[in-house]
């Protein structure tokens, strides 16, 4: 089956996010040589960081996503972003009591789904030490994002970089 050309063209838009924050030293050396984007048909398996296990698999003709971590703020985080960026429905995957990923469905924006996966990578790093990822004093972050709590320090700091970005991001 041929690729979808609109997969194509959002691997490649993740391609390049990932370059620019990558550039803004927003990931590890490890997760960023890490990253890939596979296609086929309508499927897109994106390589989010250097585990193994750390996939997202985009399905944009039904308009769904299949996020893997076994991270539960991230996959807090991941979830919300999905909900409040792309217009998904999200639910966290579950086996037992551990969250294994986020599941969304009807998705609205499939380019957000991307940004968001852009950002998914090294996320947990900067969750867990964010002044080695944002400065000591948070200099990288807007003044609003200097939240105590973690998942929300990192949504906010998420959807603040994604506005200074938009405009670069228009010309990927």
């Amino acid at each position: 089956m041929p690729t979808n050309p609109e997969l194509i063209k959002l691997c490649k838009f993740w391609d390049k996010l990932t370059e620019k924050l990558m550039e803004m030293e927003l990931y590890s050396d490890e997760d960023y040589d890490a990253l890939r984007c596979k296609m086929e048909g309508d499927k897109a398996e994106l390589r989010i960081g250097s585990v193994s296990g750390h996939r997202a698999h985009v399905f944009i003709d039904k308009k769904e996503l299949e996020y893997y971590d076994e991270n539960e703020d991230v996959d807090k985080v991941i979830k919300r972003l999905m909900e409040d960026r792309a217009g998904a429905i999200c639910e966290f995957m579950k086996e037992d009591k551990y969250i294994l990923g986020v599941r969304c469905k009807d998705i609205k924006d499939l380019e957000e789904t991307f940004k968001v996966l852009a950002f998914a990578t090294s996320m947990d790093l900067r969750i867990e030490n964010p002044t080695a990822w944002y400065g000591e004093e948070f200099e990288m972050l807007d003044r609003k994002c200097w939240i105590e709590d973690k998942v929300e320090r990192e949504l906010c700091a998420v959807n603040k970089l994604l506005e200074k970005l938009e405009a670069r991001l228009k010309r990927i």
